[in-house]
């Protein structure tokens, strides 16, 4: 019988949970068996990837709470077991979308799909306008280049134009050698266009990009739009314009690549008419929610959270490394297939010991993890979280790949319990863990750790599979993942038996990178992803942190960055591109509805 290893090593806590785990009910225990029936089902073709919003995202939802009914959990969300929200998946084509180029006299109208494409990020509306080409529509002052100054030095006038815009740089295609790699985003070069007052922007592929594909009408997981409308359009079709005026577009990027100097000019005798409508697509879905009240008439008002989320990609409608054409079933079997199996495995192994349980433990299943946290982010705002007294969290995302022994655990920090607890429970298992202190991260915890709650997420490393369609059932170390949910329920038996952890906020470590890309400066904001609303609303600033130093608090909506107007994320990543760490930048949030100045100075990544 494994030996359940507690933090406060004394003979009666250790006899107890001895005692505790021999009077486990048959059939209670984690099995590599039922951890396989979870995941086939869950990642199973019939699910279509547990995209929010679709059938097969209903069906993961009944199969979980029917599971949670069939441990006797208490449905305690707003719907019985389901606690359900909103959010936007994606975009939509929406009325009309229009393109044609007038040169000469001559109007060439041009088909939707197949000479050119609405951007996702693109802002609705009709536009008529000259046309330049602005090279690769970058303004990089540190690099001493500006695709909108001419070659006589002087700015070109771009205000109410249509800009034409290769896609990436002239810093060429190695990723570890190219200065103008923070630029190349497609967001980052419409906000500079925007900047320059162009009324559009219309992106081609470089002469030197390989085959003359067009983009995908995508969702880049914000509601905000660029401000102006956005097309891709045919490489060919721009060539030809310009060949009409003996201009050879290929020689033109050749020339900029090897002199890295611009060549924008405005193309004489030509302009554009663009009508751009999508509108972004919302669903419904929800997060799924079992209770297991305590036996204790006062600590079972203590709540302990286990949680894992249960969507993901779909067809791949974000998110996904998937290079092919056709589009392709993302069953995530490790992601997160495995964090559901094992927070079932987990639920009916504690629910066979309620009786024994003195506190109280909620078990959760996110919707809209991967879109940002938004499931997590909703049930951490709603009336249900402030009714329950959350001590810990304990989050499984991905641990269904276990390789040599190897185990992450994130937020080791964020208790001075946790190094000791964890240490003691390891005996049992001997993994060799890798521990992140930091209780920001990339899954749900990091939705509680804003709230001040101690956290653990645990995870058995990245794969070449992630966020592709061979994410697939035969691939998961099924005994591996037992090991790792007899570890969480462990801990969480360490909690029950514990006094409640107490909370350490952590510093000086950097999780930001992860969104912001290249961007060399360090600000220590985290973004709110569920917000939807005009600005970036963060869920907090860092300890330590030029953020909080500069008196960013959790809750404000940042509107300006230096010089940059903020509509959304993106808008702040190309601010925070403009600055060096050292600098210092005004950034004006809003604060409960009144507009706060900051004086923040940026520190280095």
């Amino acid at each position: 019988m494994k030996r359940i290893v507690l933090l406060i090593l004394s003979a009666f806590f250790l006899t107890h949970a001895i005692a505790f785990s021999q009077k486990n009910s048959p059939g209670s225990e984690i099995t590599k068996e039922e951890i396989y029936k979870h995941i086939q089902y869950l990642a199973s073709d019939k699910l279509e990837g547990r995209f929010p919003g679709t059938a097969g995202d209903s069906l993961t939802g009944y199969y979980i709470s029917n599971e949670f009914k069939r441990y006797k959990l208490s449905p305690i969300a707003e719907n019985g077991y389901f606690e359900p929200f909103e959010m936007y998946t994606g975009v939509a084509l929406s009325g009309e979308n229009d393109f044609q180029i007038i040169s000469d006299g001559q109007k060439n109208s041009y088909l939707l799909k197949d000479d050119f494409t609405p951007l996702g990020f693109s802002a609705p509306g009709r536009i008529e306008g000259p046309l330049v080409f602005a090279g690769y529509g970058i303004s990089a002052p540190e690099l001493n280049y500006d695709d909108y100054i001419g070659k006589d030095g002087n700015e070109i006038d771009v205000k109410d134009k249509i800009v034409v815009v290769m896609k990436y740089s002239p810093g060429g295609d190695n990723p570890h050698d190219n200065p103008f790699e923070k630029h190349e985003a497609l967001r980052s070069k419409t906000t500079n266009a925007k900047k320059h007052s162009a009324a559009g922007i219309i992106f081609i592929s470089d002469p030197d990009g390989g085959e003359d594909k067009l983009y995908k009408l995508a969702f880049d997981n914000s509601v905000k739009d660029g401000g102006i409308p956005v097309i891709n359009c045919k490489r060919e079709i721009i060539e030809n314009l310009l060949n009409k005026d003996g201009i050879d577009l290929k020689q033109i990027q050749n020339e900029i690549d090897s002199l890295k100097s611009p060549g924008s000019f405005e193309i004489k005798n030509s302009s554009a008419i663009i009508e751009v409508n999508v509108k972004p697509v919302k669903v419904m879905t929800n997060n799924v929610i079992g209770f297991l009240e305590g036996s204790d008439p006062i600590l079972k008002k203590e709540v302990i959270v286990i949680g894992a989320h249960k969507d993901h990609l779909g067809y791949g409608n974000y998110g996904s490394l998937y290079t092919g054409n056709d589009p392709q079933i993302h069953n995530g079997a490790d992601d997160n297939a495995s964090g559901v199996a094992g927070l079932l495995e987990i639920a009916q192994k504690l629910s066979s010991q309620k009786n024994k349980l003195k506190r109280s433990i909620l078990f959760i299943a996110f919707g809209g993890e991967e879109a940002g946290l938004i499931g997590s982010a909703y049930f951490t705002g709603s009336n249900l979280f402030s009714k329950l007294n959350i001590t810990s969290m304990l989050n499984m995302d991905m641990i269904g790949r276990l390789t040599d022994n190897k185990l992450i655990i994130y937020g080791t920090g964020t208790s001075p319990i946790w190094n000791n607890l964890i240490d003691s429970v390891n005996k049992t298992y001997n993994f060799s863990i890798t521990k992140t202190p930091d209780g920001y991260g990339p899954s749900d915890h990091s939705s509680f750790y804003v709230k001040n709650i101690p956290v653990l997420h645990f995870f058995s490393g990245t794969h070449p599979d992630y966020h592709s369609p061979s994410d697939d059932l035969e691939k998961i170390n099924t005994q591996g993942e037992v090991k790792i949910a007899d570890m969480v329920y462990d801990i969480a038996i360490g909690l029950e038996k514990n006094p409640r952890p107490e909370f350490t906020k952590v510093a000086g470590t950097d999780n930001e990178k992860r969104s912001m890309g290249s961007v060399k400066v360090y600000v220590g904001t985290i973004p709110d992803y569920s917000y939807t609303g005009d600005g970036m609303k963060i869920s907090g600033a860092k300890e330590g942190s030029p953020a909080e130093k500069g008196g960013m608090q959790a809750g404000d909506i940042i509107t300006k960055f230096g010089d940059t107007d903020v509509k959304n994320i993106y808008d702040y990543m190309y601010g925070m591109g403009e600055y060096k760490p050292g600098d210092e930048v005004e950034i004006v949030v809003l604060r409960n509805n009144e507009k706060v100045t900051l004086k923040v100075v940026l520190g280095s990544r």
